[in-house]
């Protein structure tokens, strides 16, 4: 009896922890354009979150999208910090609020995004 309990803990103890992997989106963010980027998001993201990447720099960044419970595209925007000029740029796709890449990397030009999306998982 108390191997079944251990069994069904640990069960739900990696459910939890696979749950919440499933509810973020991943992202690998770099500037390798000539200007400083101001005010970037990718949405749908729940919290609203805004970040700065200066010229040649990168990031890894997540999103909340437990609230995007439908299927749908992602869309960036940002603020080139010279000029004020707002670039914005939908791409890629979810699924019921999952996002289907295990990480999307997203490379910021003086006159485009690259997006590439890069899968781990084997099915």
């Amino acid at each position: 009896m108390k191997s079944i309990l251990n069994i069904t803990f640990l069960a739900s103890l990696l459910f939890l922890c696979t749950s919440c992997h499933f509810n973020k989106g991943h992202f690998v963010i770099t500037n390798a354009s000539d200007f400083k980027i101001d005010s970037l998001a990718i949405n749908p993201n729940t919290k609203q979150e805004f970040i700065s990447l200066d010229q040649g720099e990168s990031m890894a960044y997540s999103i909340s999208m437990t609230e995007a419970k439908s299927d749908g595209s992602y869309f960036i925007s940002y603020k080139n910090h010279e000029n004020s000029n707002k670039i914005s740029k939908s791409f890629g796709y979810y699924s019921n609020g999952h996002q289907i890449e295990d990480e999307i990397h997203i490379t910021v030009l003086n006159d485009t995004v690259l997006i590439k999306s890069k899968f781990d998982k084997t099915y």
